[in-house]
């Protein structure tokens, strides 16, 4: 469902594909779903890091 369609007075079927307002929106989601992806990541690289750290602690028997 197109967010604009019930708070636009100019909507109309199909208006999105050409709206300044709805790229505008668009673009701004395009750049938080980039902001939550560069987070998790760094994030499970801290996690994944400290996972290993602790496993390397444990004695090699609990390898096999």
């Amino acid at each position: 469902m197109i967010p604009c369609r019930a708070s636009c007075p100019h909507f109309c079927e199909g208006c999105h594909k050409t709206c300044a307002q709805w790229k505008k929106f668009q673009q701004q989601q395009l750049i938080q779903r980039r902001r939550k992806k560069a987070y998790l990541e760094y994030h499970k690289e801290v996690c994944n890091t400290i996972i290993r750290q602790c496993y390397r602690l444990q004695p090699y028997s609990v390898y096999r």
